[in-house]
């Protein structure tokens, strides 16, 4: 997959964090009793598999005693997407409309700084949908910049964990890669 996005990583309480998509076993790694949650904004380009966007949360988790990443909330505008996503992967996508009037969150950014190079991280997801866990390992590199990201969530909305809450530190990344492969 190709494409940009806005990472934002927000601190929160240890039991505002959402698990129901967690394996068996799986923890969100805390720290003073709050955990680190990123929300993302993708914008998947030409190039990719499908072209499409995506709202996510990302968690990590502590993982059959490893570190891995957890993603229990996920919309995308594409139904091929949700499919795929929640058939090969357990990542429970939901279909939502992105733009103006989106009922689950907007994002302003301003780039700041660029960072030299491309930089790439790698390692496992752990995930949990419709009673099966499902271990993978993903790949992803970009350009990244730092940024000032404002994040607008409803109140009311199922992000309304992280209203009021300003991200520790945001990222806009572009020339995106992200690969999912099976893992244990």
């Amino acid at each position: 997959m190709r494409g940009s996005a806005v990472i934002s990583v927000f601190r929160v309480p240890r039991d505002e964090v959402p698990r129901e998509h967690l394996p068996r076993g799986a923890r969100p790694i805390t720290l003073a009793g709050s955990a680190f949650v990123a929300v993302a904004f993708v914008s998947y380009e030409p190039g990719s598999v499908l072209t499409y966007e995506e709202l996510l949360v990302a968690v990590p988790v502590l993982d059959r005693g490893a570190v891995a990443v957890s993603v229990p909330q996920i919309w995308v505008d594409s139904e091929a997407s949700r499919q795929g996503g929640r058939e090969l992967w357990a990542i429970p996508k939901q279909l939502a409309r992105f733009g103006a009037g989106s009922s689950i969150a907007a994002v302003a950014v301003k780039s700041l700084l660029p960072l030299p190079g491309r930089w790439r991280f790698a390692g496992p997801i752990a995930q949990h949908l419709d009673g099966r866990d499902v271990r993978a390992r993903a790949v992803m590199s970009g350009r990244y910049r730092l940024a000032e990201a404002a994040w607008l969530v409803p109140a009311g909305g199922p992000l309304g964990y992280l209203t009021g809450r300003t991200p520790l530190v945001s990222v806009a990344m572009d020339d995106m890669r992200l690969t999912f492969g099976q893992g244990s």
